[in-house]
């Protein structure tokens, strides 16, 4: 496993554990800038990972996760 994590996986992990958690509330449990927080939420909204519901809501896309999940194995085998 690795042992450091980048922000944008580390705010995923975490989101997908207790997905109450909004940009505010990540900030604070990860100690983290809140601008940095909020671009890698827009990332992986925009990567289609998670799905923003309402304003600072947002909810795990898990057709997203697991096609992404898949093209990474895919990507993985060819080496």
């Amino acid at each position: 496993m690795v042992d450091e994590y980048s922000l944008r996986d580390m705010i995923l992990r975490t989101f997908l554990k207790d997905n109450s958690l909004g940009p505010s509330e990540m900030t604070k449990k990860l100690d983290a800038n809140y601008n940095s927080v909020k671009a890698a939420f827009a990332k992986l909204t925009e990567d289609k990972l998670l799905q923003r519901s309402s304003r600072g809501n947002y909810e795990p896309n898990y057709s997203g996760i697991i096609l992404h999940l898949m093209n990474r194995i895919e990507a993985l085998e060819k080496k």
